[in-house]
């Protein structure tokens, strides 16, 4: 049989570990919650804040033939500066996925081939469309342009 005093340390020992656990499993859910609600502001002061989008270009009528198509994009996730590619002569349907930094322009723009028709679309990580442009006439260029929203991980609808 325990004596009384081996029962009190042991009944210390659980208090304890139970008191332990407890505060541990405090500090893991604070710590989770204050992630949740600080995760832009550590993003915004890391620099790295981008958007993932896809660019798309079909043929509405007419030859699926682009005689011209423009994008812009930022080579760098960390720096500001963006790039606008040029491609000639492109066969439509067409895509590329490129990174836009939060609150810049992402943009693309096709030439349709002779009298034919263009349409575009820029879509957010390769599923929400957040801009979609038709050629206005025969010929004319096929536009889509959108400001990327400026807060990282929220996108307005």
């Amino acid at each position: 049989m325990a004596s009384p005093h081996q029962s009190s340390r042991r009944i210390r020992g659980d208090v304890f570990f139970v008191i332990a656990f407890v505060a541990i499993g405090t500090l893991i859910l604070g710590g989770m919650l204050w992630a949740k609600n600080n995760v832009t502001q550590l993003k915004k002061w890391r620099g790295e804040n981008a958007w993932y989008l896809k660019y798309e270009a079909t043929s509405s009528s007419g030859e699926p033939q682009a005689t011209a198509v423009g994008y812009r994009y930022n080579p760098d996730r960390s720096e500001p500066d963006h790039k606008d590619e040029q491609l000639g002569p492109t066969k439509l349907p067409w895509s590329t996925s490129v990174v836009v930094n939060t609150g810049k322009e992402a943009r693309v723009e096709v030439t349709p081939s002779g009298n034919g028709t263009a349409s575009c679309r820029i879509l957010l990580d390769g599923i929400r469309v957040v801009a979609a442009g038709k050629s206005p006439g025969p010929g004319k260029p096929a536009v889509c342009h959108v400001i990327t929203s400026s807060t990282p991980e929220k996108w307005p609808h």
